[in-house]
């Protein structure tokens, strides 16, 4: 398997944290982007998107990095990251909704619009996050592709910035996942830091 991935983005960072935190057998190709590598016909042949991540694994060119997670989880059933029983499933499933349709637009605003405001935009959604993670570890109880797909948006730089004073849960949560071996590994320093 080949991943090809941009990983300083929230949602190359995921895959590769995944990727790197279970040890798992799938080489990672840092696409060039100054080279205009992803406008290339050979990798719009993988996604015509013309975006990364994605994960190439004999003839299957999977796309959209929580398409990826799941499929990993399922290829390695080893990293116990995606339920098999429908009603756990569903509920991660939820979760991976929640971030690319709730968390990623807000996040995508706050880095767009200098005028949009952190609180009116997140606290509502970490709100939502605090009270799912009240008496559990984890997003789902047990750690999920869930939690590489939420924790990454935490861990950007923007992420980083937001006061999680008021949700506790979500900010020990957040400290937890910061300290797993894929995202210390994925931890993008700029050069001269």
């Amino acid at each position: 398997m080949l991943l090809h991935s941009f990983f300083i983005t929230p949602n190359n960072r995921k895959v590769e944290a995944f990727i790197k935190h279970f040890d798992l057998d799938v080489e990672i190709h840092q696409v060039n982007f100054r080279e205009r590598e992803n406008q290339t016909d050979k990798f719009l042949a993988m996604n015509p998107m013309g975006k990364v991540p994605v994960l190439v694994d004999g003839d299957l060119n999977l796309w959209e990095s929580n398409a990826i997670l799941t499929y990993l989880a399922t290829v390695f059933p080893q990293t116990h990251t995606l339920p098999a029983d429908p009603k756990s499933r569903a509920d991660v499933d939820r979760w991976l909704h929640w971030q690319s349709c709730h968390l990623m637009p807000a996040m995508g605003r706050l880095k767009t619009d200098e005028d949009a405001d952190p609180v009116t935009l997140l606290q509502p959604l970490f709100k939502v996050l605090d009270i799912q993670l009240q008496d559990k570890e984890y997003v789902c109880g047990e750690l999920s592709v869930a939690d590489f797909a939420i924790a990454a948006y935490t861990l950007t730089k923007l992420g980083r910035q937001y006061d999680y004073s008021e949700v506790s849960n979500v900010a020990a949560w957040r400290d937890r996942m910061a300290q797993l071996k894929g995202f210390i590994e994925t931890h993008y320093k700029a050069p001269g830091t």
